[in-house]
């Protein structure tokens, strides 16, 4: 009965299908400019637009947002740099001046909203120097930092050669690996909060963003321009509505298309994601926005001083047809009617399912009970009955004791993994203060679980691993905190954060007071 019930339901849902799906207004394929692109949903990772979203091409200053997330992976903010009159490369500048010292949080302002050349190369080249280092060979090792960043989070086709994105030979990436580059990027908070903002001043510097989209399209968070005479005028946009946040790259496109370009793909990946025709801008209307935006002739990629935003006309969703409100109701009426047969037609037979289980899990706990000596309590049912649905039970071990091995011995279940891996993904959206505390709590429920065993532990920042060697520091674990870093420098270098760790971590071997634990400790044994 329950099959008849379900073949009716898929015949009127398919013969009602067509009416309701005329609902959905038709999206027209954007025409852009651009030599490559793509338009994907930023959780998801869908993709919802592409043209040669694999094509390698130059990506100018796109680069940028690459050398941004591995300085914050490797340094605090507060980090104090130098600057040096190697550092000032290039057309586009942020005004900075040999001699003088800024913070990695104005540089980060100056490098995502100025597009300055001269900030990267400050930000490259001190938080990877080493005593006794030419700033080539510096910039050079943050450029290797960059490329292993571009390893682990999967972009195939990006190799870097630079931190600020000039030209120059083997320097490519492709639209499809910008597009998961900005996804990472917009999970940091504080890069998301320097990509959103229009102007900085910190009172010796003053910068204003080059993105002149920012304030003028609904829901942009914002994004980097790129132009270079290889790469053209290239583009990252993001933006969130409802919730959704869309990502699109723009890459070889022209001084007037540009922005026309990111504009048809928002809409259009937007008009693909919504329910029902949604308001946005109007495609004449959009169209000539982006134009205007694309107007005032940019300087390679130096900042402008940009208007206020513009009204933007919203298009009003198209009334249902006639035709279409006549069917809605009865289609609906009937479906949730069948829906209902359904149901109740199955519902014996789920009850059924969930009552068996239920009894498989009591056996199964009665099973243990017999192997361990426990004897079986009043409410238990007759050892023979135990004894005949061994091997069904045994497969259905209790949640809470643990799981079975390869040679069906219960392994318990160690809650210490489950924190371990949430430290891992709090320090993998950088979250590092918090990936510290879970760290620390794993530790705290089992005094000798080894934090490297969390999943994915070996996909994790420099921060990630220091914030793991510091709560086994906190817990008087030194030596597995040494070891810990010692492996992060092999792995990534002798990066300044990881030898501050290790000299902190020195400094506390020897204080006074563990060195007197550890003669007590020695005296009593």
């Amino acid at each position: 009965m329950a099959r008849v019930w379900f073949c009716l339901a898929v015949i009127l849902s398919g013969w009602f299908a067509a009416p309701a799906g005329a609902v959905q207004a038709e999206t027209e394929t954007p025409s852009i400019v651009a030599a490559a692109a793509i338009a994907i949903e930023a959780e998801s990772g869908r993709v919802l637009y592409a043209k040669e979203p694999d094509a390698p091409r130059a990506p100018a200053s796109l680069t940028k947002l690459a050398t941004a997330l591995t300085a914050v992976e490797l340094a605090p903010r507060d980090t104090v740099l130098t600057v040096q009159a190697q550092d000032l490369v290039g057309e586009s500048s942020m005004g900075l001046r040999p001699g003088e010292q800024i913070t990695l949080e104005a540089a980060l302002y100056g490098l995502l909203l100025a597009s300055g050349n001269d900030a990267a190369m400050t930000i490259a080249r001190n938080l990877s120097g080493l005593p006794g280092d030419t700033p080539e060979a510096a910039v050079n090792r943050f450029v290797k930092q960059m490329n292993l960043l571009a390893q682990r989070l999967g972009l195939e086709r990006t190799t870097f050669r630079n931190p600020h994105g000039l030209d120059q030979e083997g320097h490519v990436t492709t639209a499809r690996d910008l597009a998961l580059l900005t996804r990472a990027v917009l999970q940091r908070p504080e890069l998301r909060r320097i990509l959103q903002t229009p102007s900085y001043d910190d009172g010796v510097h003053a910068v204003q963003t080059t993105n002149r989209l920012l304030g003028r399209y609904p829901g942009l968070i914002g994004g980097k321009t790129g132009i270079t005479e290889a790469a053209g005028y290239s583009l990252i946009e993001a933006a969130e509505r409802d919730g959704t946040t869309v990502i699109v790259v723009v890459l070889g496109s022209t001084r007037d298309a540009w922005y026309a370009d990111a504009v048809q793909l928002l809409d259009y990946a937007f008009a693909q994601l919504a329910p029902a025709p949604a308001a946005g801008l109007a495609g004449s209307a959009a169209e000539a926005s982006a134009r205007d935006i694309s107007a005032s002739r940019p300087i390679g990629d130096a900042a402008m001083t940009v208007g206020g935003p513009r009204a933007l006309i919203l298009e009003a969703p198209t009334p249902l047809p006639a035709s279409n409100e006549l069917w809605f109701w009865p289609a609906s009426a009937v479906t949730t009617a069948v829906a209902a047969g359904v149901l109740a037609s199955g519902f014996p037979a789920i009850m059924a399912v969930v009552i068996a289980r239920r009894r498989a899990g009591r056996r199964a706990t009665l099973d243990r009970g017999q192997r361990r000596g426990r004897r079986p309590g009043p409410h238990s049912v007759r050892p023979a009955r135990v004894r005949t649905d061994r091997r069904r039970s045994a497969v259905l071990p209790a949640r809470d004791e643990g799981t079975q091995d390869a040679s069906g011995r219960i392994v318990p279940f160690d809650p210490a993994v489950h924190v371990a891996q949430r430290a891992v993904r709090a320090a993998r959206r950088g979250d590092i203060a918090v990936a510290e505390h879970e760290f620390l709590h794993a530790l705290r429920l089992n005094p000798n679980f080894d934090l490297t065993r969390a999943p994915e532990f070996w996909t994790l920042s420099p921060a990630g691993v220091i914030a793991a060697a510091q709560a086994y520091r906190r817990v008087g674990r030194l030596r597995d905190a040494r070891t810990l870093l010692t492996v992060a420098r092999l792995s990534f270098g002798d990066l300044p954060a990881i030898r501050t760790a290790l000299a902190e971590l020195s400094a506390a071997t020897n204080s006074p007071q563990l060195v007197i634990g550890r003669f007590s400790q020695r005296f009593e044994t």
